[in-house]
């Protein structure tokens, strides 16, 4: 069964569980990867890996070299983070009723204690 991952592309989140090297530090989601039931995020900036590539006849990488990327982090190590409110909040669903034909839209709202459904 695939989770349902509300952790979207081009996203702020801030890393609230894993080493000292990266806990505590923020950054915009470059990617989901998604591998059965295990969810994983590429977070820009965070946990650096590099590769030791030989030279090829591709145009992408010629000469070779070392190439630095984004490693992944697990979707559990991650909060959405609030701009608004500057801080991390949990995302759930709101149901919004519009016109038209799409009558039902659903929108990410802010979850938590004393907080009202706002957007995020």
């Amino acid at each position: 069964m695939q989770i349902k991952c509300k952790i979207k592309k081009g996203d702020l989140v801030k890393v609230i569980a894993g080493g000292k090297d990266i806990k505590g530090q923020s950054g915009k989601v470059l990617e989901v990867l998604r591998d059965g039931d295990k969810v994983r995020v590429r977070v820009e900036g965070l946990r650096l890996i590099k590769r030791h590539l030989k030279p090829q006849r591709s145009a992408k990488h010629p000469e070779g070299g070392i190439i630095e990327g984004a490693g992944s982090i697990p979707l559990s190590h991650v909060m959405l983070f609030s701009e608004t409110l500057n801080r991390p909040v949990r995302v759930g669903a709101a149901q919004k009723t519009g016109e038209g034909k799409a009558s039902l839209l659903k929108e990410r709202v802010a979850r938590g204690k004393g907080l009202k459904a706002e957007k995020v």
